[in-house]
């Protein structure tokens, strides 16, 4: 017999109406309901009394008793006066609790224990004859259930593999009341346990992410030992998580491997946390030569990924081979041409499953907040760059859920970006387009709609420039937000000195990251209990000058690859002038007076032959963007 079939027997009497007190709420999971209605048992919850009394006399006062299901009338805590006279005094009143199912327990620590606990501590408590009081209770399960006797913790090493155990069975952290007492019971008998390592409990991710820590500091000092020819054995004072076989059988499961040379000798145990750093083996072929003529949406997004994956590995081996260039100029001729038929008709595709233009992102997070939410938006950010960013945070043990959105055109800030932050077509915010003065005003305007105040909604900008301090965030200020809205605009202020090209960007990233910003930053946010996406306003591309094109006044915005007319008739004139270089760009979704002109190809409006990193126009590596849900 289980908690739930312990629960029926309380219900023998076929076709009967029972009213029950339920101050616990037994009746609300799902496993009670699904139990119940498998042996012909309706439940109902008194909340409206026009409503039930209706169900009762259609479906069950005048039923043959042998006939009709037996129904369970749930109240709150005795509130027996609530119901008429003539149903009261025809039903069978109970009251139950936990303490009818489990009576040697505290019931307010039952209602704590999730379904699979229920199951288990039902058949631990059968011999449980002394009443428990409310810490013994939490102990009981803690040791029989948990199987978490903190006695038996005799170093952190036992903490470890008792995580291990237990993340090997549950696939969710402790509940809270349970990790308080068991930190508690932990820190009475082994004060001298690091703060950290106690949130091993609290969820899986802080346990992953304490065993990457370890495993990167273990490496390091392996390959140190081997470089200066350190034979010897460790002493006791360089003790590792990872001298027990039992953690080391872990590393599939926890380890995000680490990158190393073929140059160090390794042991084969450690093989399942590396990987051997090589050239690239990438079947450039196949990534090239498709037909690039019958791509979907979807299509498009999967290949921006996976050229920036393989462009990110190139340029972290040293170099791009001599045909890149060319191969992806011949790609984005065919993105362009799509572009040109099918980007109009991505403003009318749904929200969900999933946003597939940037504007549309806050409409997806409305649907998803359930707790608190981040947003981050890393300005200037394209697949190259964020892979760079991912490798360097899975070695820090982070995970991602990774898609591709479409960026407005022109592929600018004030554009784009302003479409993140406001959930709206250029069209709705033609007075501003040109500057991004009100994105924090568009931000709260946006949650304000979807019912927070402006005390649960942050947005903040210029991040990534200086060192990193929580203490100056605004989140971490004020307890009462739960949307954060913040821009990283570090990308951008790289592409705009980029002389070298893609190598610089690559170079001065690489140094960014190394400063550890985004991990602490991103830590931060998930301590804090927030979701957490990341996502681009635009990408960047490499240029090349053709030459700038000298208007004057003619023209109201004069950018690198971006030409922006109040005279759709000027701009259509200035773009058969120069027809080889340049796209003549029409959307709806764009405001009256705003007539675009492009660059086109990975062509820029700058001196000839010059070679910039820049956006503004249709190059698929400034169009596509990621956005990603990150976790640890």
């Amino acid at each position: 017999m289980n908690w739930v079939e312990k629960l029926a027997t309380f219900f023998q009497s076929k076709g009967s109406l029972y009213i029950v007190s339920d101050e616990y709420g037994l009746f609300k999971r799902e496993t009670v309901l699904q139990e119940f209605a498998e042996k012909g048992i309706t439940v109902h919850t008194y909340q409206d009394s026009i409503v039930f009394r209706y169900l009762y006399e259609t479906s069950f006062r005048h039923e043959d008793r042998k006939s009709r299901s037996t129904w369970i009338l749930t109240i709150a805590e005795n509130q027996f006066n609530q119901l008429p006279y003539d149903i009261l005094n025809n039903a069978i009143r109970l009251i139950l609790s936990w303490e009818s199912i489990f009576p040697s327990l505290d019931p307010t620590v039952v209602q704590y224990c999730p379904n699979e606990v229920l199951s288990l501590l039902f058949d631990a408590s059968s011999n449980q004859l002394k009443q428990l009081n409310y810490n013994e209770s939490i102990d009981f399960i803690l040791t029989k259930v948990y199987q978490l006797d903190t006695s038996v913790f005799s170093n952190e090493n036992d903490l470890i593999k008792a995580a291990i155990h237990y993340y090997s069975k549950n696939s969710e952290a402790i509940p809270s009341l349970f990790f308080q007492r068991l930190q508690q019971n932990i820190k009475k008998s082994h004060s001298w346990f690091s703060t950290e390592i106690l949130t091993v409990f609290q969820s899986r991710d802080h346990l992953t992410h304490l065993l990457n820590k370890e495993w990167q500091k273990y490496i390091h000092d392996f390959l140190k030992r081997s470089h200066d020819h350190i034979f010897e054995s460790k002493t006791n004072y360089d003790f590792s998580y990872f001298d027990d076989p039992i953690v080391r059988q872990t590393l599939t499961n926890y380890i995000t491997p680490i990158p190393i040379s073929n140059k160090a000798k390794f042991e084969n145990w450690m093989m399942a946390g590396l990987v051997m750093e090589s050239k690239p083996s990438i079947d450039v072929k196949g990534l090239f030569g498709q037909d690039y003529t019958r791509f979907s949406r979807l299509e498009w997004g999967n290949l921006a990924s996976q050229i920036g994956e393989t462009q990110y590995n190139y340029l972290s081996n040293g170099t791009l081979p001599d045909t890149w260039n060319m191969q992806i100029q011949t790609l984005n001729e065919h993105f362009e041409k799509w572009m040109m038929e099918e980007y109009a008709s991505l403003r009318t595709l749904p929200v969900v499953p999933k946003p597939k233009m940037v504007h549309q992102i806050p409409h997806f997070l409305a649907r998803k907040i359930n707790s608190k939410i981040a947003l981050i938006v890393m300005d200037g950010m394209n697949f190259t760059q964020w892979y760079m960013i991912k490798q360097h945070l899975a070695s820090d043990g982070w995970s991602f859920e990774e898609d591709a959105v479409f960026s407005w055109v022109p592929s600018v800030t004030a554009v784009s970006r302003q479409a993140i932050f406001s959930g709206l077509e250029p069209r709705q915010f033609a007075d501003t387009i040109h500057s991004t003065r009100k994105e924090k005003t568009y931000w709260l305007q946006f949650w304000e709609q979807e019912g927070f105040t402006k005390q649960n909604v942050a947005y903040e900008n210029s991040l990534g420039l200086e060192v990193y301090n929580h203490s100056s965030l605004s989140y971490m200020q004020f307890p009462s937000i739960r949307v954060y809205g913040a821009v990283i605009d570090i990308i951008d202020q790289f592409m705009h000195g980029a002389v070298q090209g893609n190598q610089t960007m690559f170079s001065e990233l690489s140094t960014w990251l190394s400063t550890n910003y985004i991990n602490q930053f991103l830590a931060d946010l998930v301590d804090q209990d927030y979701d957490v996406y990341i996502t681009s306003d635009h990408g960047n591309v490499e240029c090349l000058g053709i030459g700038r094109i000298h208007e004057g006044v003619l023209v109201n915005s004069k950018g690198e690859r971006t030409r922006i007319y109040q005279s759709k008739n000027i701009r259509n004139q200035t773009h058969l002038t120069y027809a080889e270089s340049t796209i003549s760009w029409n959307h709806s979704g764009l405001p009256k007076d705003y007539n675009v002109l492009l660059a086109r190809g990975n062509y820029a409006f700058v001196p000839k032959s010059d070679k910039i990193v820049t956006h503004g126009g249709i190059h698929f590596e400034e169009v596509i963007v990621p956005f990603v849900k990150v976790k640890r």
